[in-house]
């Protein structure tokens, strides 16, 4: 057999793998109004929302679609700060938590989206193969990537202010960064901070997976 349609092949693959690359760097420039660094979200309603560790605002949306249920083993439970606890202003506090069960559920792994075409296919064409390069990437792009496992929305309010601060994360702890920290502590009064989770699989939650809400606690920020 001719090593030429090998070499061919071998040379053209790469460069469409470039090519491709540029093309989903281009649809992430091209939905930054959905999905930027600051982490805004297309709906004006959640348009105040912090969103961190690839928290997606459809996951949010779903999240807030469902009234949450009080069941102590699912909720969230603060490590820190203290319920009543006066906390210094010089620098951001770090809010941490956990869900109070001990075994803790865990959503299926997701199907990966992007399938290259391998030597074990020697038939698929090169078309077929830009294909799987460029149409899932360009749709996750579009939609961020799907949360998988829980996510948790922290609101934070004080008797005057309904939504003083709000943020959807998957991690277990938040620390505000200089314009979060700076809102909270211009608020003068006690603060309290609550906690809605829910276990999702591709930005929907999970049957039996929530929303749960947690254990609030209130802290004061020093002058």
């Amino acid at each position: 057999m001719s090593r030429r349609p090998f070499l061919s092949r071998a040379l053209l693959v790469p460069a469409l793998a470039v090519l491709a690359s540029a093309a989903m760097y281009t649809g992430a420039c091209g939905h930054s109004d959905d999905h930027t660094s600051s982490g805004t979200s297309s709906d004006p309603s959640l348009a105040d929302v912090i969103f961190e560790g690839g928290a997606t605002d459809e996951a949010l949306e779903e999240l807030l679609a469902v009234d949450a249920k009080d069941e102590p083993a699912q909720g969230t439970v603060f490590d820190a700060p203290e319920d009543g606890a006066m906390v210094p202003g010089e620098a951001a506090l770090e809010l941490t938590f956990h869900v109070a069960g001990a075994a803790q559920r865990t959503a299926p792994r997701a199907a990966p989206e992007l399938r290259l075409a391998t030597a074990a296919a020697p038939g698929a064409s090169i078309v077929a193969e830009l294909g799987a390069l460029l149409g899932p990437a360009r749709a996750a792009w579009a939609h961020g990537t799907p949360i998988n496992g829980r996510a948790y929305f922290l609101v934070f309010t004080t008797a005057e202010r309904e939504l003083l601060l709000r943020v959807f994360t998957t991690k277990l702890s938040y620390t505000p960064d200089a314009a979060a920290w700076d809102k909270l502590r211009a608020a003068g009064v006690p603060i309290t901070v609550s906690v809605i989770s829910a276990l999702f699989e591709n930005n929907r939650i999970v049957q039996g997976g929530g929303p749960f809400t947690g254990e609030p606690v209130t802290f004061t920020i020093l002058p």
